[in-house]
């Protein structure tokens, strides 16, 4: 069974002279000891939750049986009005045995069908009373040779192969049976069968897809014999900044479709959207556009999509989304589409909503990221900024930095570990953290400390240095583990002071900087570079030390608790 994007239970079902299904709370491991090895049957659905109505419970738990047992359903998504829904159902004689919303979209389907005896018009007739996203896939208990699916709001992606057809979330857990794939629009359903796929638009008329070819090198789930997919991701930064500069500047020019930065240039102000990690490489990325004189602002997709604001006369809007399906980021796609604005997708997926839907696109070239603490994609993210920024002006300059900041991350992987094993080694048993950093130490302690909250549950805060004395300062106490940025010279003067002040106070101080502003106490000193791009540097310091407080804690590195990798709900 593939396992991809829910970690709070998992199931199948699949027809065998009647619907069987088996499904539990816990990894997707813990349902194939319940499984048989073998399994005749020509259909089949799988699912991995990430809860959101309803506890994980067995009960709540994909695949849902329709209470006629007609209907085998599995959705990704959130049906805004399922209790309205589940409320006319229940006066027609339904019952529920969980709480979800899924529950009630099968049911939906059956009383439709069971009304038209036909599968199609059932799909039509539901749709039409649906409110939210939905990626579903169901089949008929008396039609077990065909699977239907709809979409609207999350992603779904049929995938094409010789003599079998399979459908999913996105391309990556199919790669290996295919290379062919065909997205689905919002508002198109259809079904598959072993040899061929049909698919209508939105009024129910049939439409041509042109299957779209990927590449197994950048979707490989292979760890190389590695023991976890972030500690594989963390030492795939190298090769991915490298990527990056081969693919956006070559011959000693920069590779960007030139209408992009002519609209850049003619703007008078940029937004940067993001969720997450993608936001605080967005905080990077408006300083690196600041730096080349245009005026910037940034914005949490899940606020702005709420209270859109446009500064400026002629906004420009760069939304940052590794997985190109981030559902806040689509409701803000769609509001910047009303008002015909100019936006740039920035995003690890080709063909994914997002990289569809927009004005323009840049993609990361980073190859599949399995582990849900982004690390390779967040160095990408900020590398492509750079880049993005200095080909406004022309200033070649950041190429060069780039490779020196290569050299410094190899030196890291190289020589570093062992030291920020013993670091983490002291913080694994600490309940609080708290990062200190200025400018764009700031921004990398953001994401540093958002890692060490992901992977291993420690309360963590990163504060700007000059803010210490405004509120944080108070909760310093004797032995609380300060880790500190010191890269920029203009700052490091002050963020000394800042160490000065939590070591009084008993905190333990855990210093990363740089050679030419380090001390002699400082925890880890790298390579000099240019200070700017600290995000591509040496992230991968924090990224480790996140990485082995995990190990410490006897964690689940790659699926940490309540997370999943992309997040497709609002």
């Amino acid at each position: 069974m593939l396992d991809y994007r829910g970690y709070d239970s998992a199931g199948i079902a699949y027809f065998d002279r009647g619907i069987k299904i088996h499904k539990d709370v816990g990894s997707v491991e813990h349902l194939m000891q319940s499984v048989p090895e073998t399994i005749a049957s020509n259909i089949m659905i799988g699912h991995t939750r990430w809860a959101t109505h309803g506890a994980p419970t067995k009960l709540n738990t994909h695949p849902h049986l329709s209470f006629h047992e007609t209907i085998c359903l599995v959705h990704n998504g959130v049906i805004d009005n399922y209790k309205e829904l589940k409320a006319k159902l229940t006066e027609q004689g339904y019952r529920f045995y969980g709480e979800t919303d899924s529950e009630v979209v099968a049911n939906l389907l059956e009383s439709f069908y069971l009304e038209e005896k036909d599968v199609l018009l059932a799909i039509q007739k539901t749709k039409a009373l649906l409110h939210g996203s939905y990626a579903i896939a169901f089949f008929v208990g008396d039609a077990p040779d065909f699977l239907y699916v709809m979409k609207k709001g999350s992603p779904l992606v049929v995938g094409k192969g010789k003599g079998f057809n399979l459908v999913a979330s996105d391309a990556s857990p199919m790669i290996e049976h295919t290379n062919d794939f065909l997205e689905l629009e919002d508002g198109e359903f259809g079904f598959l069968s072993q040899d061929k796929v049909v698919i209508y638009d939105e009024k129910g008329n049939e439409v041509e897809k042109t299957p779209i070819h990927k590449d197994i090198e950048l979707i490989s789930h292979d760890l190389k014999g590695y023991p976890h997919y972030m500690l594989k991701e963390i030492e795939e930064i190298p090769q991915t900044i490298s990527r990056l500069i081969n693919a956006y500047f070559q011959d000693g020019e920069f590779r960007f479709d030139k209408d992009l930065l002519t609209d850049l240039r003619e703007s008078d102000h940029i937004l940067f959207i993001g969720c997450g990690t993608s936001y605080h490489a967005g905080l990077v990325g408006g300083r690196y556009f600041e730096k080349y004189k245009k005026s910037a602002s940034r914005f949490i997709a899940s606020e702005w999509a709420f209270h859109p604001t446009y500064p400026g006369k002629k906004p420009f809007i760069i939304l940052i989304s590794q997985s190109g399906e981030t559902a806040d980021l689509i409701h803000c796609l769609k509001i910047i589409k009303e008002h015909n604005l100019k936006n740039l997708i920035i995003t690890n997926t080709g063909g994914s909503t997002l990289d569809r839907n927009c004005t323009y696109s840049l993609l990361l070239h980073s190859g599949v990221e399995v582990s849900v603490a982004s690390t390779k994609a967040y160095v990408a993210q900020t590398t492509l900024l750079a880049m993005l920024a200095a080909a406004l002006e022309d200033d070649k300059a950041v190429v060069a930095d780039l490779r020196q900041a290569i050299n410094v991350v190899n030196d890291i992987q190289d020589h570093y570990k062992p030291a920020i094993q013993e670091v983490a080694k002291e913080l694994a048993p600490h309940k609080n953290v708290f990062y200190l950093g200025r400018g764009y130490d700031y921004f990398l302690s953001l994401e540093a400390s958002l890692k060490l909250k992901e992977i291993s549950y420690i309360h963590s805060e990163a504060v700007p240095g000059g803010e210490l004395k405004h509120g944080p300062i108070a909760l310093i106490e004797p032995g609380l583990p300060v880790i500190v940025f010191i890269t920029d010279p203009e700052t490091a003067p002050s963020m000394r002071s800042n160490i000065e002040e939590v070591k009084s106070r008993g905190a333990k101080v855990y210093t990363i900087s740089t050679a030419e502003l380090s001390s002699p106490e400082d925890a880890v000193v790298v390579k000099d570079y240019a200070y700017y791009l600290s995000s591509v540097a040496i992230s991968s310091v924090a990224f480790y030390l996140a990485y082995y407080v995990s190990l410490e804690k006897g964690l689940n590195v790659d699926k940490p608790r309540n997370l999943a990798k992309s997040v497709t709900v609002e």
